[in-house]
Parts: structure tokens; C-alpha cells; sequence
């Protein structure tokens, strides 16, 4: 419904926000690179939604796990954690993704966040 990177809107929003955790969407190109995450504050974690909801495509745990690497250039990995971008069903309408690629999306972010952050 968005688009366009966190960049504009990065150090007021998240310097300002009353929050422990901000799950961000990094699912796709239109969210930019990671660079916005050096605004947030030590105490706040940042959730990357890496695992898109909008479509049955397949991520990896090597993909995955380089884009955590990428976004670990800006923010230590013990701040950083790892989901699916948003809900399986963000709108009235749904998205058009299996019960089987949810179960697998579900399971690669549980085998990438072992491999991380073990």
C-alpha cells in the first residue's frame, strides 16, 4: 500500500517511538537498503519481516541469513531478529499463498534464526 525506503522517515520515527521491538518490511526492493537502521536507538531490537507474505515464493536460509549479514553492517545481531513481513492475510482480500508455503516460510525463519542466533 506503501512504497518507498525508511530513509525520510528513519530518525524521527524511530528515535521518537515508544517501543522495545519495530518490525520492519524488508521483504522486497521498494523497502531500501538497511542503512535507516542506524537511527535506532540501543534499546529498541529491529524485527526484520524478510519472508514475504504476499507470495508463495520460496525464501532460503542463505538468503535470509545474507540479509541479516547486510543489515548487521548498521545494527549488532543481538539487536536484530528475524520474521515474516507481515501477516498471511493482510487485507480483506487475502493473499494467494498455500497452507504449505506458509508452513515452509514459517519453517525457514526458524532454521535461519537457529543458524543466527545460536
Amino acid at each position: 500500500m506503501v512504497e518507498g525506503d525508511y530513509e525520510l522517515i528513519a530518525k524521527p520515527i524511530f528515535e521518537g517511538i515508544r517501543a522495545q521491538r519495530l518490525l520492519l518490511e524488508y521483504d522486497d526492493e521498494r523497502s531500501g537498503s538497511f542503512e535507516p537502521l542506524r537511527f535506532i536507538p540501543d534499546d529498541k531490537i529491529a524485527v526484520l519481516g524478510l519472508v514475504t507474505t504476499k507470495t508463495g515464493r520460496r525464501e532460503t536460509p542463505e538468503e535470509l541469513a545474507m540479509r541479516i549479514k547486510e543489515a548487521n553492517q548498521f545494527m549488532p545481531l543481538e539487536r536484530l531478529a528475524l520474521s515474516p513481513q507481515c501477516g498471511f492475510a493482510t487485507s480483506v482480500l487475502g493473499n494467494h499463498i498455500t497452507e504449505e508455503d506458509q508452513r515452509h516460510k514459517l519453517s525457514v525463519v526458524v532454521e535461519t534464526a537457529r543458524k543466527m542466533w545460536n
